[in-house]
């Protein structure tokens, strides 16, 4: 029988401390992304499997907390190269979360699983005040993005969020919006603060045309509750009705597109505004957008013609391929803001 991650879990521990002592570090950190991802799709250890590999009830957390510690000690103390192999590995476990097998994973880095999250973050957060670079703070910024399910709760984390989508420094608001993103998927209060904060950026002639491109983005974010969806949808709308740069409506198309996906009752509105979208004096590129829009959310949700109050077919060649369509379901923007996070670096 294949070892669990659970009886696996000292040996990787061992591995990442010789790793960090060694020349090496980066390589040893990198490795620890796969092993997260395959930890975190995996069942929690039950009294049955722990007898099966010799493990003492709650070993297996033990040693889960001793690797994510030694990795936000490694951010702490390590250069940019250090703190960004750190970055990538919680981002393939982030990518991956939603992946799981089973409805019962809750992952390893959720709230109940992190027995020291508190430590975790302070580490963290040392590097983000201690007045570094820009580039350190960024990425400390994804971080708390992809530990959102227990960072969430802490009000100081939530703050340097917050106040860094107005820093001058791009690659901060970057940070901050992929972290805004995860926080407002889970948080209705995070979620209401961040969507008048991302109306007021969408608006203002002082932000450049890529933040609020990657303002956009986050709109398909604010799933964490009907009311909250609703409102999203509603003030993306009205973005989408005042603005006639088309990267920006494409953005905002995708989108809407992708809320109104995950929420029912925002769906079949969204097909017939979507419809009548078309009718306007549009680019192809919007034009195009708009009818892959209405491609996949009639893919995504088959029932949905039987309550939709059109007929409209996405004509040959418009529609999304298999692998277009499972890049639309995915979180693909999140891989994008973040790229532009380190490509600023």
């Amino acid at each position: 029988m294949e070892q669990t991650c659970a009886a696996c879990a000292m040996e990787w521990s061992i591995q990442l401390e010789k790793g960090l002592r060694s020349g090496v570090p980066v390589k040893a950190i990198l490795q620890m992304g796969p092993y997260l991802q395959r930890w975190s799709r995996e069942l929690e250890c039950g009294i049955v499997s722990n007898a099966m590999f010799d493990l003492v009830p709650g070993e297996d957390q033990l040693f889960a907390n001793t690797i994510l510690l030694r990795l936000a000690d490694a951010f702490r103390g390590g250069n940019t190269q250090i703190r960004l192999s750190v970055v990538r590995v919680f981002l393939i476990e982030r990518k991956h979360r939603d992946n799981r097998k089973h409805n019962q994973c809750k992952g390893l880095l959720s709230m109940g699983r992190v027995a020291n999250h508190v430590e975790l973050l302070k580490r963290v957060k040392s590097v983000f005040n201690s007045g570094g670079d820009s580039e350190s703070n960024a990425l400390a910024l994804v971080l708390f993005g992809c530990w959102a399910d227990f960072a969430n709760a802490n009000a100081q984390i939530r703050y340097l969020i917050l106040s860094s989508l107005v820093s001058p420094h791009d690659n901060q608001v970057r940070a901050s919006l992929f972290a805004a993103g995860c926080f407002c998927e889970i948080s209705v209060d995070f979620a209401c603060i961040t969507l008048e904060m991302l109306f007021n950026m969408m608006n203002s002639p002082a932000v450049s045309l890529p933040i609020k491109l990657a303002a956009a983005q986050v709109f398909a974010k604010f799933k964490c509750s009907y009311s909250v969806a609703k409102k999203a949808y509603k003030i993306g709308l009205e973005l989408i009705s005042n603005s006639s740069n088309e990267d920006i409506l494409v953005i905002m198309l995708f989108s809407l597109s992708k809320l109104a996906s995950v929420c029912t009752l925002l769906t079949s509105n969204h097909v017939d505004f979507l419809v009548s979208f078309l009718e306007r004096q549009l680019t192809s590129h919007v034009h195009e957008t708009a009818l892959r829009c209405i491609h996949f959310l009639f893919r995504n949700n088959p029932a949905l013609k039987l309550y939709c109050n059109t007929s409209f077919e996405v004509p040959d060649g418009q529609a999304l391929s298999p692998s277009e369509y499972e890049a639309w379901k995915g979180d693909w923007t999140d891989d994008e803001m973040v790229e532009q996070v380190i490509i600023g670096l």
